[in-house]
Formats: C-alpha cells, sequence, structure tokens
C-alpha cells in the first residue's frame, strides 16, 4: 500500500482590524483538499500573544516574522491579504522556505507620497490610527464601509465585516504598519512565483499600482469586480486564482 502523500502547507494571513477566523468557511474547506492550512494571527491581532511596546514598528514586526518562522515547516507557500499580503511578501523576500504567494488586494505601500500617487492618503490612515484608541467601533465601522464599497450588497458587506472585526486596543499596530511598510523593492525583487489579485472598485487599494512598478516575469497579475473586501463575500477564490493555486499544489 503506498503512503498517503503528504500536502504542502499554505499559511494564511488576513488584513488589518481582523483575525485568522475572518476566512471565508467555503474557502478553508477547498483549500483544504490540497493543502495543510496555518491560519496565522497578525501581529496585535486576534490570539496572537505578541507583546507590541514602544519601540519601532518595524523593528517589532521583524522579531515577529523570526519567531513566526521558527514554527513553520521548512518549505510552505504564502497566502496574504491586504495587510498581511504586504507581510507576506515581506516574509518571501530572500527566503527559499516560501515557495509561492498569493496575494490578494495588496498594495506594496499603501500611502502615497511624491513617488506614488496610487495608495491611501496618509490623512486617511493617520486620522484611523488617531481615532482608534477612543472610538473603536466607529474607526472600525468606517473601515468596513470603505471595504465594502464596490461591492454590488454594499450595506450587507459592510455589516458582514463589522461583524468579523473585534474590538481590540493593540491592533493600532497594524495601522502603524500600514503607514510605514514600503515593500516595493521586496516585491520587484522576490525570486519566488507571485500571483497578485486586484479588486478594479477598491477604495483603499488603487489597482493602477502595478504601472508604476518594475515587476518581474514571476509575478502574474489578476483583475477582478468588486472592492477591497471582496474575498469575505464569496468562496474567496477566483478560477484564476484556483488554477494558480492547484499548478502550486505539486510544487
Amino acid at each position: 500500500m503506498l503512503p498517503a502523500k503528504v500536502k504542502p502547507t499554505l499559511v494564511l494571513l488576513h488584513g488589518w482590524g481582523y483575525d485568522s477566523t475572518c476566512w471565508p468557511k467555503a474557502m478553508l474547506k477547498w483549500l483544504g483538499l490540497s493543502y495543510d492550512l496555518v491560519l496565522l494571527d497578525l501581529p496585535a491581532h486576534g490570539q496572537d500573544n505578541w507583546v507590541v511596546d514602544g519601540r519601532n514598528s518595524i523593528e517589532q514586526l521583524d522579531e515577529w516574522i523570526v519567531a513566526t518562522k521558527e514554527l513553520l515547516p521548512n518549505q510552505y507557500h504564502l497566502m496574504g491579504w491586504s495587510l498581511g499580503a504586504q507581510i507576506a511578501i515581506r516574509m518571501a523576500y530572500n527566503d527559499s522556505c516560501v515557495q509561492r504567494l498569493m496575494l490578494m488586494a495588496v498594495n506594496p505601500k499603501f500611502i502615497t507620497s511624491h513617488d506614488w500617487p496610487s495608495a491611501m492618503s496618509s490623512e486617511l490612515l493617520v486620522m484611523f490610527e488617531q481615532g482608534y484608541p477612543t472610538h473603536a467601533n466607529k474607526t472600525l465601522r468606517r473601515f468596513a464601509s470603505l471595504q465594502a464599497r464596490g461591492s454590488a450588497t454594499t450595506k450587507t458587506a459592510t455589516a458582514q465585516m463589522i461583524q468579523l472585526m473585534a474590538v481590540q486596543p493593540q491592533k493600532i499596530f497594524g495601522l502603524k504598519l500600514l503607514q510605514q511598510l514600503d515593500e516595493r523593492t521586496h516585491l520587484c525583487q522576490l525570486s519566488q512565483p507571485c500571483f497578485i489579485e486586484l479588486a478594479q472598485d477598491d477604495e483603499l487599494v488603487p489597482s493602477d499600482w502595478v504601472n508604476d512598478l518594475p515587476l518581474t516575469n514571476n509575478i502574474e497579475i489578476h483583475y477582478l469586480v468588486g472592492g477591497h473586501g471582496y474575498l469575505l463575500e464569496q468562496d474567496g477564490i477566483s478560477t484564476q486564482m484556483a488554477n494558480y493555486i492547484n499548478v502550486g499544489v505539486d510544487k
């Protein structure tokens, strides 16, 4: 009798404000047919016990990445959404343990600058950071409404997203990361195959940022209709993403 084939590992990284319970059940069921899934909570989110202090946020993130990688297998695939996708780029850069990346609604640099127009305004993220400590529920509702724009059922989608975002004071750490992370160079230098899926009506991540980077041939771009939170409204896997994932099962 032949031994059962060992499934490859797929690590999932969610977006800001959520935790590892946000992924649609149908999506996880489908992915679980081919992969052993590892659902991570981002630092300071969900059940993650990483203690965030007053030091540089990027330095603390890198410490979290090192500690997290020690718990992961020698080879794995990475799937990330929004902030989780940005962190996935940072995790994969110059690391042969990461075999492939699947990034959804990602921007390698989330805020605008003089050389990066296709992003969120820094004023908006500052507003979220300043408002979250004292008006967390209001901030999360505002964030959910922006994610739901582009949806065919905006009110329903907003309500669904709000239910998935628990108030945790330490989540402000993720807002600092959204302001500070710049993964443009890392993305352009990735050696692994990478699939990027962008929503055409995303209010938080303008999809035309891809025109401002010299992306290499190992990066495949796919556009779909919807807003930033599109994957929470459906099974989370487009036909194109599914095809890409299936190819990676034997890698």
